[in-house]
C-alpha cells in the first residue's frame, strides 16, 4: 500500500487521473446523448410504424368496402351517425393489420370508447385533455409511455377524419419492450466501450507523461549532483520551446551562474587569503628590524653616539616604510569596500603642477611638462587624483632612477589624459602582465629596498576606474615605460540664453 501512495503521488499519476478525471465526464456526456439520441429516435421508428399501420387499416376498409359493393359514402364518413359500427370496422381492420401486436381503442367524437382490440385487453389510456386535442386539432398525439401491470407502453392517438374535421380518435398502444432492450444493450455496450476507453486513456496517460516528464527527471538527477557538489553537471537536454525546454534552459543557465559565482568566491578568498599573507609579510619585516633595533640599544649600543644615530635613523626608515605600507593597505581596503568619493571640479594641470613642485626623494633634474594652454577641468576626488600622481612619481623615481621624466596632459574626447613617460630601464615582457597586482614586484626589484611593497600600480588602477576612469601601461626593456590615465571630464555648462 505505501509504494502504490507513493506511485499515486507522483507528478506522472497525479497528471494522468486529472486527466482521466476530465475524460470521464465527456465520456458520461456523450453516452447520454447518444442512449437520448438513439431512443427518441427508436420511439420516432415506431411511431412512424404505427402511423403506417393506421393509414393501412384505412386503405384495408376502402378495399372491404368496395369487395361489399358499399356506397360511396363510406366507413369513415358514417362515423358521425354510426359510431359504433365505424368503431368496430378500424378497430378490426388496425388489428388485421398489425397482427394483434398493437392494442387498439377507438373513442367516438365524444370520447366514448366504442371498441377495443384485442377483445378483452386492457390497454393504457390517453389524458382526456390529449384525445381532445387530437379532436380538435384533427392531427397525431405525441407519444406517451405509460406505465402498466404488463409493462411500459407505447400510446399514440389517431384522429378519425371524415369530411372536414375529426368525429374520432384511434388509440394504438405497442410494447415498450423491444426498445428497452435495445437501449439496455446499447447501455451495456456504451459502459463497455467507456471502460475500455478508460483504462487506454489511463495507459496512454501513463507512457505519454512519463516520456513527458522524462526530462523532469533528468533535471531532478542533475540537482541532486548539484547538491552533491558536483558544479559541473548540466542537463543537456536538446533546446525546445516548450516549458520544459524553457526550464531546462533555465536550469543550466542557473547552474553556470552558480559555478561561476563559486569559482569568483574561491578566486576572492584566494585573493584574500594571498593579500594577508603579503600583507602580514610586509609588515613583518619592518616590525622585525625595529624590534632588532629596539633590542640592540637595550644591549647597550646606544651609549655610543654613532650606533645610536644609525639605529634611530634605520629605525625611522623602516617606521616610514610601515606607515606608508598602512595607508596603501586603507587606500586599497577602501577601494574594495566601494565607499562613495567626494567628486568636485578642479584643474588637473594645477593639481599635476602642484606636486611636481613639492617632490619627491630620488626626482630627476630633467623633468619636463607638457600641459594644456587651457585649463583642463576634471570631475573626480581630488585626493584619490593626487594619490594617483604621487604613487606614478614615487614609481618612475624608484624604477627609472636618474632618467629624465615627461609628463604631459591632453583633452581626449570626453576624457582628460595624463601621460608620464620615463627613459629608465623598461618592464620586462614577463612582468608587464603582471604590473597591477597587488605585491607584485618584477624580477629586478625583488628587493624591498630597490622595489617598495609593489602596491603603487595597484593602487593607480583601483583610484583611477573608481573616478570612473582608467590606466595602461607600455614599456619594453631598455625603451623605457609610458603610463596613460584617464580622468572624466568636467561637464561643460550650457551657455546662457540670449537677452533680448
Amino acid at each position: 500500500m505505501r509504494r502504490i501512495g507513493h506511485a499515486l503521488a507522483s507528478l506522472r499519476w497525479r497528471l494522468t487521473l486529472t486527466f482521466i478525471a476530465l475524460l470521464l465526464p465527456l465520456l458520461v456526456l456523450l453516452a447520454g446523448y447518444q442512449y437520448f439520441t438513439l431512443r427518441a429516435s427508436l420511439i420516432s421508428n415506431r411511431v412512424g410504424e404505427l402511423q403506417g399501420d393506421f393509414n393501412s387499416s384505412k386503405r384495408l376498409i376502402a378495399a372491404r368496402e368496395k369487395q361489399l359493393g358499399a356506397t360511396t359514402t363510406g366507413t369513415l364518413r358514417l362515423c358521425a351517425t354510426h359510431p359504433a359500427l365505424v368503431g368496430a370496422a378500424v378497430a378490426s381492420a388496425v388489428s388485421t393489420v398489425t397482427g394483434q401486436t398493437v392494442q387498439v381503442v377507438v373513442y367516438d367524437s365524444s370520447l366514448t370508447q366504442e371498441a377495443i382490440m384485442p377483445v378483452g385487453a386492457s390497454p393504457p389510456t390517453l389524458d382526456a385533455a390529449v384525445l381532445q386535442g387530437v379532436l380538435d386539432r384533427g392531427t397525431r398525439s405525441g407519444a406517451q409511455q405509460i406505465a402498466t401491470s404488463s409493462g411500459d407502453q407505447l400510446v399514440v392517438g389517431f384522429p378519425v377524419v371524415a369530411g372536414t374535421g375529426a368525429c374520432g380518435v384511434v388509440q394504438l398502444s405497442v410494447s415498450m419492450a423491444p426498445i428497452t432492450s435495445v437501449l439496455h444493450d446499447e447501455i451495456l455496450l456504451i459502459t463497455a466501450g467507456g471502460l475500455v476507453i478508460l483504462l487506454l486513456a489511463l495507459v496512454l496517460g501513463v507512457l505519454l507523461t512519463g516520456r513527458t516528464l522524462r526530462p523532469m527527471r533528468r533535471l531532478t538527477a542533475t540537482a541532486e549532483q548539484l547538491a552533491a557538489g558536483d558544479l559541473t553537471a548540466r542537463s543537456r537536454l536538446s533546446p525546445s520551446n516548450d516549458e520544459v525546454g524553457q526550464l531546462a534552459s533555465s536550469f543550466d543557465h542557473m547552474a553556470d551562474r552558480i559555478q561561476e559565482a563559486f569559482a569568483a568566491q574561491q578566486d576572492s578568498e584566494a585573493q584574500v587569503r594571498r593579500f594577508i599573507a603579503d600583507a602580514s609579510h610586509e609588515l613583518r619585516t619592518p616590525l622585525t628590524a625595529l624590534k632588532g633595533y629596539i633590542d640592540v640599544l637595550r644591549r647597550g649600543a646606544g651609549r655610543e653616539p654613532a650606533a645610536l644615530d644609525a639605529a634611530l635613523e634605520a629605525m625611522s626608515t623602516e617606521s616610514e616604510r610601515m606607515r606608508v605600507l598602512v595607508l596603501d593597505l586603507l587606500t586599497l581596503a577602501r577601494l574594495d569596500a566601494r565607499r562613495e568619493s567626494h567628486r568636485e571640479d578642479f584643474d588637473l594641470n594645477a593639481t599635476v603642477n602642484g606636486l611636481l613642485d613639492e617632490g619627491v626623494p630620488g626626482m630627476p633634474a630633467a623633468l619636463e611638462r607638457t600641459f594644456t594652454p587651457m585649463p583642463l577641468i576634471v570631475r573626480a576626488d581630488r585626493s584619490a587624483v593626487s594619490t594617483v600622481v604621487r604613487n606614478l612619481l614615487v614609481n618612475a623615481c624608484k624604477y627609472a632612477h636618474g632618467a629624465a621624466q615627461h609628463w604631459s596632459t591632453a583633452a581626449d574626447g570626453g576624457w582628460a589624459k595624463l601621460e608620464v613617460r620615463d627613459e629608465g630601464p623598461g618592464i620586462a615582457a614577463a612582468d608587464l602582465p603582471h604590473v597591477f597586482e597587488r605585491f607584485y614586484r618584477g624580477e629586478k626589484t625583488r628587493a624591498r629596498e630597490e622595489g617598495g611593497s609593489g602596491l603603487g600600480l595597484s593602487i593607480v588602477q583601483g583610484l583611477a576606474r573608481a573616478q570612473g576612469g582608467d590606466v595602461a601601461i607600455r614599456s619594453s626593456e631598455g625603451a623605457g615605460t609610458l603610463v596613460s590615465v584617464w580622468l572624466p571630464l568636467a561637464p561643460v555648462p550650457a551657455p546662457p540664453p540670449p537677452t533680448g
